[in-house]
């Protein structure tokens, strides 16, 4: 798991490395500089660069990008680096004014700016420039930037060359990820010890360009007294996790999986639902539908098993499948995946709350399962068996009653709070998803892309939750490992086809290459 820090964490490590355990501030000022050069030295976008121009501004940050100058300095062509300081020299403290001294001892041209400064020399430079390097903010501030650096990012938006950013694209909060007023949109980012928020949430994400995170010196002992609890999987969380398919095992013994759900118009859903989890390993999946539908489902699947439920002939299961499904639950059902085509019918809605009453098995709520519980949601704490629901974003704001606005805002902190009122794993899918605990954990999953924006992709992630689920994993542990899968087989469609022609089906398809790849590490 890579960790991801807030400004206030990163701020403590930086702290805990320099008062508790001695390494001087200088030496990691140093050490990011240094970095930075030879990320941009990698970078295709920024690579060969010779003629940059660097922006500080007066705080650490700022630091930073005079050690990038006297970097360049030697290697710049004639005139540059050129460096331009939002303030005096003068007002610089700490390590920030002893990198700037040195700097400017060493021969870097170093422009003061001021409040009145009309910008002439600062536009000039930017005209010759083959790059800007943007240390004016560092991952600490916040709101809008406002006076000489809110001009400063102005007169950037006239430059059409490369841009990297230290730590952060400036005016991108990095503990939200939002952008309250103009920003700088960088080709790359390098940022220190560990990404933050602002790093992978939008609309940030998209300022940021690709970014590296720097290795600066701060010590493991550091790193851990941060408290991290944000954290981005990777595929050796995965291969670590996934079952072992021994030779001499049978399909019991990777599960047994239900799947309620489909109604009139909604077949589609429950059946791509039970294909991802096949498709993923579960070991046999019978889907519970509505019994004037059957024979369509019978049509529809051939590996998994249909199991008729009481509909009253109005294609929408209705309160009285309640004791069939408990039935099959307690006697023949490892797991139970709820909700995908269910519909929202209202004696559906009650066979849902009735239902949630009685569950003691693992179970993925998605879809209509979980509208069924708006303005209700304390019956999910009444679920006694592990629960992780999936809602997007409009569904959490029915089970939430915040507005979609404020959850796509704040999303790792509204997964949160929802996983720790109701005892559960949540799944809240977004670009990207984040996959909270009620104990206060979250990951942020970094794969997928557009090409997941297609209807029934939620289904497909259903199935292949519910799957791991039936496998042994624990609840927290299938969701992130689920999401995962769910994204890179999303990547591996949009590789073949393009992420504008890749239906959920396709992801299907692309699960076992999916499982595959991370199997083998990465």
């Amino acid at each position: 798991m890579l960790p991801v820090l807030t400004a206030q964490q990163i701020a403590g490590v930086d702290r805990e490395t320099i008062q508790t355990l001695g390494l001087p501030g200088a030496v990691l000022m140093e050490t990011a500089g240094r970095c930075v050069v030879e990320a941009i030295m990698r970078c295709p976008s920024t690579a060969g660069s010779s003629r940059p121009v660097i922006l500080c501004g007066k705080g650490n940050n700022g630091g930073d990008g005079f050690v990038v100058a006297r970097y360049f300095f030697d290697r710049g062509a004639e005139g540059f680096p050129r460096v331009f300081l939002c303030g005096k020299l003068a007002d610089l403290k700490g390590d920030a004014a002893l990198m700037s001294r040195v700097a400017v001892e060493l021969g870097v041209q170093v422009t003061e700016l001021a409040e009145n400064d009309k910008l002439e020399g600062l536009n000039g430079a930017i005209e010759k420039a083959d790059l800007v390097v943007d240390a004016l903010l560092g991952s600490g501030a916040s709101g809008a930037p406002h006076g000489l650096i809110l001009r400063v990012i102005e007169a950037l938006g006239r430059y059409d060359g490369p841009i990297a950013a230290l730590d952060c694209p400036s005016g991108v909060e990095m503990d939200t990820g939002q952008v309250p007023g103009a920003a700088v949109k960088a080709d790359l980012t390098v940022t220190f010890g560990t990404e933050k928020i602002g790093h992978r949430l939008y609309p940030g994400r998209s300022y940021c360009g690709a970014v590296e995170v720097a290795d600066i010196g701060f010590p493991a002992k550091a790193l851990e007294a941060a408290g991290c609890n944000l954290f981005v999987s990777e595929p050796g969380d995965l291969s670590s996790l996934l079952p072992e398919r021994r030779p001499d095992t049978h399909k019991g013994d990777y599960g047994k999986i239900l799947v309620v759900g489909g109604s009139t118009g909604l077949t589609g859903a429950a059946v791509m639902t039970c294909e991802s989890a096949l498709a993923c390993g579960a070991g046999m999946v019978t889907a519970g539908v509505p019994a004037s539908l059957n024979e369509i489902f019978e049509k529809k699947l051939t590996e998994a098993m249909t199991r008729p439920l009481p509909d009253g002939g109005s294609g929408a299961i209705q309160v009285e499948a309640l004791d069939e499904v408990v039935a099959m639950l307690e006697s023949d059902m490892d797991v139970l995946a709820l909700g995908p085509g269910l519909g929202g019918a209202p004696g559906t809605r009650e066979f849902v709350l009735k239902l949630a009453k009685l569950i003691k098995k693992p179970v993925v709520i998605d879809a209509d399962g979980l509208n069924a519980f708006e303005s209700q949601a304390e019956v999910l704490a009444a679920i006694e068996g592990p629960v992780v629901i999936t809602p997007h974003p409009g569904e959490m704001a029915r089970l939430s009653g915040l507005d979609i606005k404020s959850i796509r805002r704040s999303p790792i902190q509204v997964a949160r709070d929802f996983a720790a009122e109701h005892g559960l794993v949540v799944v809240l899918k977004g670009a990207p998803s984040v996959i909270a605990e009620p104990s206060g954990g979250a990951v942020l999953n970094p794969t997928g892309s557009a090409a997941l924006a297609k209807a029934g992709s939620g289904d497909v992630l259903t199935g292949i939750l519910a799957a791991l689920l039936a496998q042994g994993l624990e609840v927290f542990d299938a969701a992130f490992c689920a999401c995962y899968l769910h994204g890179l087989a999303g990547d591996i469609a949009a590789r073949r086809q393009g992420e504008r022609s890749v239906v959920a089906g396709d992801l299907t398809a692309a699960i076992p290459q999916a499982l595959m790849e991370v199997s083998s590490g990465g």
